[in-house]
């Protein structure tokens, strides 16, 4: 359970069911991190993103499709668990956290009082959004895909070396391809934008739900506007003291996750996020002539995606 705020404020005082979908580099993280100091709040950190990331490293590594149901499947999935005790992402205590189905269940079976989860849009393919758990508020971060692209590229490449998951032309910046070389996509890392859209269609069409979309400039640039809104959309009470807070990692670690430590070893995508202590004035935006071929090819794929759930924002 996380940590207290001083008083409930303003918001719901009957429990809420909220999920964040986003793409990298949204402050995410940090929103997360914020709001995991509301009282009663149970933060799951990215359930889908680590399905998804362990079904593409299983097939990386091990060369066999993880499918997407625990049931029936328990020993192969205790059995990645412990194949991957050697991978150094910490050690795998919940077997059934990297199944799709069990995610489902588990986020709808959930008792606690304020439920958010915090996911990638681009981990959940077309056939597994029928594991999207039921009784759950959507809500969208977006991020100009130039900021988007130019920051993720830089901590995937970073990340990937780390782990030494990166060969050939790959493994040197220079000519690594962010759009064939992001390997948790559906596809290529240029369609994060679509994949995200998609997810914001289905829930309108398909769920037959109501979306509030939010910018991650417009947080960040007017956090005591823009925060108050985004607990109302999420049903999550809201307090002045959430506008700063504890820069230990402490509270992280009441964190919904599949590995213990797992957050803290992401560090190329995470370690400024989770020592954060309060929403900070956007850098500048990168210009297209400081920035790599590869990040300008899925800036303009994006841009329709991210214009159309731009317009439809919630603003400041």
């Amino acid at each position: 359970m996380a940590a207290s705020s001083s008083s409930e404020g303003r918001g719901s005082r009957d429990g809420s069911r909220t999920i964040i979908w986003c793409v990298p580099r949204t402050i995410s993280t940090a929103l997360s991190k914020c709001l995991s100091f509301i009282e009663d709040i149970e933060v799951w950190f990215e359930p889908f993103c680590n399905c998804r990331a362990t079904q593409v490293h299983v097939k990386q590594m091990y060369g066999f499709e993880l499918p997407n149901e625990y049931e029936g499947n328990e020993e192969m999935f205790k059995g990645v668990a412990d194949k991957f005790r050697e991978f150094g992402l910490g050690t795998i205590t919940k077997p059934e956290y990297l199944s799709y189905a069990s995610i489902g269940h588990l986020l709808e079976e959930s008792t606690g009082r304020h439920v958010l989860v915090k996911d990638m849009a681009l981990a959940v393919s077309h056939e597994q959004k029928k594991f999207i758990p039921k009784g759950f508020k959507h809500i969208f971060l977006i991020r100009h895909p130039l900021r988007v692209f130019n920051s993720t590229r830089k901590s995937i490449f970073n990340q990937l070396s780390a782990l030494g998951l990166l060969t050939g032309e790959a493994a040197v910046e220079e000519t690594f391809d962010f759009d064939q070389g992001y390997p948790y996509a559906n596809g290529s890392g240029s369609m994060m934008f679509k994949d995200l859209y998609d997810m914001w269609k289905y829930v309108q069409e398909v769920l037959g739900q109501e979306t509030v979309i939010f910018d991650s400039d417009e947080l960040l640039s007017n956090p005591s506007v823009m925060l108050p809104k985004i607990c109302h959309a999420a049903g999550l009470p809201y307090n002045e003291s959430l506008l700063k807070w504890d820069s230990s990692t402490k509270v992280t670690k009441s964190w919904m996750v599949h590995a213990d430590g797992f957050v803290d070893k992401i560090v190329h995508f995470y370690e400024t996020a989770i020592k954060s202590s309060e929403f900070l004035p956007s850098s500048k935006m990168p210009s297209r002539d400081e920035v790599k071929p590869d990040v300008i090819k899925c800036t303009d794929l994006a841009m329709k995606y991210y214009n159309e759930m731009y317009e439809a924002r919630l603003e400041v």
